[in-house]
């Protein structure tokens, strides 16, 4: 296939317009979720009410205190667990409310 000249892959384009810093961090933020999510699987998710990510933290409010209980023992290796999966250190600690 010939190309123009000027003319970039639509590879091109999207590693240029997602290293941009903002949107790598929005990005980083979907991804950790995702990878918690994949982490909690479907069971537990039912018990999660609101989930957010900012600035290296990942937020769960859960509706049962005695999930909370369990999962504060298994956040070090929840943290692992999703940075291992991304390939770098996104999140830096999570928050159980």
């Amino acid at each position: 296939m010939k190309r123009r000249k000027g003319i970039k892959s639509l590879e091109e384009i999207l590693k240029k317009f997602t290293n941009k810093p903002k949107l790598k961090k929005k990005l980083d933020g979907v991804e950790a979720l995702d990878q918690l999510d994949t982490i909690l699987g479907s069971n537990l998710r039912k018990y999660v009410s609101n989930k957010y990510f900012q600035n290296g933290i990942i937020y769960i409010h859960l509706t049962s205190s005695v999930l909370r209980s369990e999962l504060s023992y298994q956040k070090e290796g929840m943290i692992e667990s999703i940075n291992k999966n991304i390939g770098r250190k996104v999140v830096k600690e999570i928050i159980l409310k």
